[in-house]
């Protein structure tokens, strides 16, 4: 009977940390406060539900925004749920692959960007000339295509700027989605380069053995290969153009 009990009582325990119910490090709770504080600008609501996220760690796909990570780690299922909530908020903007190209105009629509006429906005200017319905961009319009990109993303990083604006990545594993942040030049300074979570990965059907979620420089190499999928981009101009 005892034994019985004890072995009762340690799968109570083991059902209670697998579905959340293990805390989170008091250092690791106050960075993200911290985050969701200064990426939402102190939003009242945000700030509740990050802090009940933070106090009983999501559990359900709904709660946590992602896939596949109910049984991720307490922390980094809450720091999902957080950049969840605040892209629900739209305090972040996420772009999934499919749509990338539309990102400058998104940008553009909600007043964080100002292009002031630079008719690079719009990726598929890049492309010189009438492209052909049936086969697609010629070999010669793929090469201007390429050789375009870096004026592409000089002309959205000078038009967010023109709006005080820095664009920042949330450099997250596995998705569809490019997370973006457009920071002011302080939020900038302040959190870029910052880990936001560090941890050893549980999940099987993730190859790495760590997972590092942070916030970085605007993730083009990202862009780039979202644009590949997007647009179909033929393997042979595939790789990342030089853009600095």
């Amino acid at each position: 009977m005892i034994r019985r009990a004890i072995c009762a009582a340690l799968l109570l325990v083991s059902s209670a940390l697998a579905g959340g119910a293990q805390p989170i490090p008091d250092q690791q709770a106050q960075l993200f406060v911290e985050f969701a504080r200064d990426v939402s600008g102190n939003d009242p609501q945000v700030m509740a539900t990050a802090r009940d996220l933070i106090e009983t760690p999501p559990t359900t796909l709904e709660t946590i925004g992602y896939y596949g990570l109910e049984d991720a780690p307490a922390a980094e299922r809450t720091l999902r749920g957080i950049i969840s909530l605040l892209d629900a908020h739209g305090h972040i903007l996420g772009f999934e692959d499919k749509y990338i190209n539309e990102m400058p105009l998104v940008l553009e629509q909600h007043g964080l960007a100002d292009f002031a006429g630079d008719p690079q906005k719009d990726i598929m200017s890049l492309f010189p000339g009438e492209i052909d319905p049936e086969t697609g961009p010629s070999d010669t319009q793929w090469r201007a295509f390429r050789k375009g990109f870096g004026g592409h993303v000089r002309a959205i990083e000078a038009a967010m700027a023109r709006k005080g604006h820095v664009l920042l990545s949330l450099d997250l594993p596995l998705g569809d989605t490019l997370h973006l942040w457009c920071a002011s030049t302080a939020m900038a300074e302040k959190w870029r380069g910052q880990v936001l979570y560090f941890g050893r990965n549980t999940l099987d059907r993730r190859y790495f053995s760590t997972v590092t979620v942070a916030v970085t420089d605007a993730a083009w190499d990202d862009y780039w290969g979202f644009l590949t999928y997007a647009l179909f981009i033929p393997e042979r101009y595939s790789d990342l153009p030089d853009y600095e």
